[in-house]
């Protein structure tokens, strides 16, 4: 994954809202089958005894004990038991979405996995339950807390054992990538929101608000950050002038000097002075 990539999916991750809806042990009844369901949330599916099948896209999985599965809201979702030993799992609905867009349609994500710590799942899950029906006032906070770390060791176990995660090509993530790609290959001209807006055919005030929800700044914050970090790149890896890289990155050299050190708490100077010294014991 290139740091682009790494830089939006941070951003996606870090707007992302969650919210617990259901939260339970249970071993399935006789009555537990399903034919091409549409749920509107995600579950999390963790198997502790008897066996059964889920069929998700049209791949049909047979989940053991041990064995965690995401499975995400709006796609076609099938299930049954298989003989008298039906799933014994602790499960969970939730939601997680970035604006309006489910989190787990944006990223390709296995949707089964080994758990290699078993028992430190089953806590996590024990407390979660145990959560969900405390009333106390901070409940709710401890639920969503509770959640994130079940949900990022889901995806720190795909990280390690896939080496990487990937973006999903999907109509919400593909508008998004069209803007972002055309701003890291226009940063040294003048960038407008009218011009971003106009690339996903959007008006432009709902085109902020849509920029906002889906990278937490706004598209001109955002532009102003792509611009500095390539310009700390440009200081510490060339030597031209301040000046020339203010005309690189498509500022004003006043404005550049401004919007850098309002960034950094350093002039672009005091900056490339900075990594001068850095440098050769950061290689030592």
């Amino acid at each position: 994954m290139d740091s682009n990539q790494l830089q939006r999916m941070r951003s996606y991750l870090d707007n992302t809202q969650m919210t617990v809806t259901m939260a339970y042990y249970s071993k399935v009844g006789p009555n537990w089958r399903s034919i091409n369901e549409l749920p509107d949330v995600n579950r999390l599916y963790y198997i502790r005894e008897g066996e059964g099948w889920i069929r998700l896209r049209d791949r049909i999985y047979h989940p053991k004990p041990g064995q965690l599965l995401l499975l995400p809201a709006g796609m076609r979702l099938s299930f049954g038991r298989l003989g008298d030993n039906g799933f014994g799992k602790y499960w969970c609905h939730f939601t997680a979405t970035v604006g309006d867009v489910n989190l787990f349609q944006m990223l390709e994500l296995p949707y089964c996995i080994d758990v290699r710590d078993e028992a430190g799942l089953e806590k996590q899950f024990e407390d979660l339950i145990g959560l969900y029906n405390n009333p106390s006032l901070t409940a709710p906070l401890r639920i969503k807390s509770v959640l994130l770390e079940i949900v990022s060791g889901y995806m720190e176990e795909v990280l390690e054992r896939e080496r990487g995660l990937r973006l999903a090509p999907m109509s919400e993530t593909g508008k998004i990538n069209t803007v972002l790609h055309y701003v890291d290959e226009h940063l040294q001209e003048r960038i407008t929101v009218e011009e971003l807006a106009r690339l996903v055919h959007f008006h432009p005030n709902y085109f902020m608000q849509y920029f906002k929800t889906m990278l937490g700044l706004s598209p001109i914050a955002y532009i102003n950050r792509k611009r500095m970090e390539k310009a700390k790149e440009l200081l510490s890896a060339t030597e031209w002038t301040v000046t020339d890289i203010a005309e690189k990155i498509g500022l004003e050299l006043y404005y550049f000097s401004r919007v850098f050190k309002k960034q950094t708490g350093l002039s672009p100077s005091e900056y490339r002075k900075q990594f001068a010294r850095r440098g050769p014991a950061a290689e030592e």
